[in-house]
């Protein structure tokens, strides 16, 4: 009930008055609707009463009257009611949705590693639309059903006592009831948004991969696995909703012997109370107007009670949906500004390792003990096989993670000390995996800067080698680039990212293998590029490419998550050792191949001029 507690603190907090109206048109109307019962029981008594022979036809015109007013003003606080409710629950549902994407950007690489798209996307929707239902039917429109439930109850007691203790005995057995249901609704509905969150994650990478489908002919793999999640997330629904419908089914039985308690009992009130004298009909216990408006009072008891079990439901639901929000907006990013974190302009980009280690589960060690000097302006090449380490100590220095042992320095302080902002302000990363967004090739280059200008992001572009491609498109720079940079090569998309880090401008650049999907033409050109775009800027190449590292003022050769050789390229292919196995078993090859192809195509124009003369 906490999670529960903590939305209707978050609607009283940023909502207060429009709580209050939908609560001022909640009584409105419960009050018009209590009205009702008492208004007719009088006018049935009156037009019933033979001493009021005569005035029977005004009392009953006056009835309809007076009812006829009653029943417009019951609708226009409805309408209230329902425009306070739905109005409330769509701003608190913006509201959670916002705080939600925010805290995602906020959460740090080890948060993203452990979660599953799909679940995060479930919680955003499915769990946003609980908890929106929650308010509107459950915060503001369950206030109607309390009050509906009391109001009737104390009408009944105040007409006859006996006939309402016999009428409402049923209803803490209906409580008691619906509490029983409330537990076991919302660990079924807890379970309902998991599998959710598994389908939806099944969906997001079948659409994601959908080449990877299609080259290996799996799509029959694929619909049986979404089939099979599909359907999990279908019985335990059903198994929910009848478990609710079962509910609803006895509290419904309860209702109808009520009724029935009424008719029975109440009857005979009125039957055994009727007595003649003086020629006049007299009642000394139940009047037939009363007893007409026990069943009226009952009758308006059939939402509420029947509402009772959709509430329950519908706050069980919330309960789960809301633990599974707070969780992210609770979570704690390992990685965030610390109190009095500074907001630097521009590094000079002297950046320092001391003894630094770090494990991404707290226990295996990716990293260890490393020491490391890099003056501003010194370009380091980190080399080594898969999972030996430098991908993940590139990353430390823009933070995506954060050392767990020792601290990496820029310029003498420690990253920790600065805010992200800044901090990734002055290192540019181009990673591996490039991510390009769905947008114009414009918006895709400036994304880290929004303000740039063309002729900014035409340098760009050029300085990536990418400005000949872009202006042989019908539509420039302004061509829309699908989702996952459809239309673009694994080349153009690599380029595009170097282009965006161009025009970020930072004095620390880390390139992580950014060459690894283009040509090699493709890669002489960007190399180049890169070569006057990383001038006076320290830079930190992850790279086994020859030619990009053979120039780096220092290469750091990692294994096992430790740096157990650094020189220069000479240096360490002249020492035996793992740079040397590397460049044997896998530079060499590649070398040859590259040196090859250019001198074929070194060749290719003296060839022609040959034939030529």
């Amino acid at each position: 009930m906490r999670h529960l507690a903590r939305i209707l603190a978050l609607i009283f907090r940023y909502h207060r008055r429009q709580v209050l109206l939908g609560y001022l048109a909640v009584f409105g109307a419960a009050a018009a609707a209590l009205a009702i019962p008492r208004v007719l029981s009088t006018g049935i008594d009156r037009a019933l009463d033979p001493a009021n022979r005569d005035q029977g036809v005004e009392a009953l015109i006056t009835l309809g009257f007076v009812l006829i007013l009653l029943g417009v003003a019951r609708g226009l606080f409805q309408w209230g009611q329902t425009w306070a409710a739905e109005g409330l629950s769509q701003k608190v549902a913006y509201r959670i949705r916002n705080s939600y994407y925010d805290r995602l950007q906020h959460l740090s690489f080890a948060f993203h590693d452990k979660q599953a798209t799909g679940s995060l996307m479930s919680r955003a929707t499915a769990d946003v639309e609980g908890v929106r239902m929650f308010v509107n039917m459950g915060a503001v429109r369950s206030a109607f059903i309390v009050v509906m439930l009391i109001g009737s109850g104390v009408a009944m007691l105040l007409i006859d006592v006996q006939v309402a203790l016999l009428t409402l005995v049923f209803i803490p057995f209906l409580a008691f009831r619906a509490a029983l249901t409330s537990r076991r609704l919302r660990r079924m509905w807890m379970r309902v948004q998991e599998l959710t969150g598994d389908m939806v994650g099944a969906l997001q990478e079948s659409l994601t991969g959908v080449r990877v489908v299609k080259a290996f002919a799996a799509e029959e793999h694929e619909k049986a696995k979404f089939h099979r999640r599909s359907l999990a997330v279908a019985e335990q629904t059903y198994l929910a909703e009848s478990t609710w419908a079962r509910n609803f089914a006895i509290m419904n039985f309860g209702f109808m012997l009520a009724m029935a308690a009424i008719l029975w009992y109440g009857g005979q009130q009125v039957i055994d109370g009727r007595v003649v004298i003086d020629g006049q009909v007299v009642y000394t216990g139940m009047t037939p107007g009363e007893l007409a408006a026990f069943f009226v009072y009952m009758n308006m008891m059939i939402m509420p009670v029947r509402m009772i079990g959709w509430t329950v439901n519908n706050f069980s639901r919330a309960a789960s949906s809301g633990q599974r929000l707070f969780e992210i907006l609770d979570a704690v990013s390992p990685v965030h500004d610390l109190p009095g974190a500074r907001d630097v302009d521009r590094v000079r980009g002297h950046v320092r390792f001391h003894g630094v280690s770090f494990a991404y589960d707290g226990r295996t060690e990716a990293l260890r003990g490393v020491d490391l000097d890099v003056p501003a302006g010194a370009r380091v090449a980190l080399v080594g096989r898969p999972g030996s380490g430098k991908t993940t100590f590139a990353h430390l220095v823009p933070r995506f993670y954060d050392a767990t042992q020792g601290r990496v320095t820029i310029d003498g302080y420690d990253v920790r000390e600065f805010t992200l902002t800044s901090l990734r302000r002055n290192v540019g990363v181009v990673q591996q995996d490039v991510f390009i967004h769905t947008a114009s090739i414009r918006d895709n280059i400036a994304y880290g800067n929004v303000a740039a200008d063309d002729e900014t992001i035409i340098n760009a572009a050029k300085a990536a080698q990418l400005h000949d491609f872009i202006a042989g498109l019908a539509d420039g720079y302004d061509t829309v680039v699908g989702e996952r940079g459809v239309g673009l090569s694994g080349g153009q998309k690599q380029r595009l990212s170097i282009a965006r880090t161009i025009l970020h401008d930072s004095p620390v650049l880390v390139f992580d293998d950014s060459t690894s999907s283009v040509d090699v033409h493709t890669e002489r050109l960007i190399q180049e590029a890169l070569d006057a775009v990383t001038a006076g800027r320290t830079t930190f190449l992850v790279s086994n490419r020859f030619h990009a590292i053979a120039q780096a003022d220092q290469i750091l050769v990692f294994a096992d998550g430790e740096i157990v050789q650094r020189g220069t390229h000479h240096e360490l292919l002249a020492a035996p050792g793992e740079y040397r196995d590397l460049y044997e078993s896998q530079m060499r090859p590649f070398e040859e191949a590259r040196l090859a192809a250019q001198a074929a195509a070194e060749r290719a124009p003296a060839e022609s001029g040959q034939e030529a003369g």
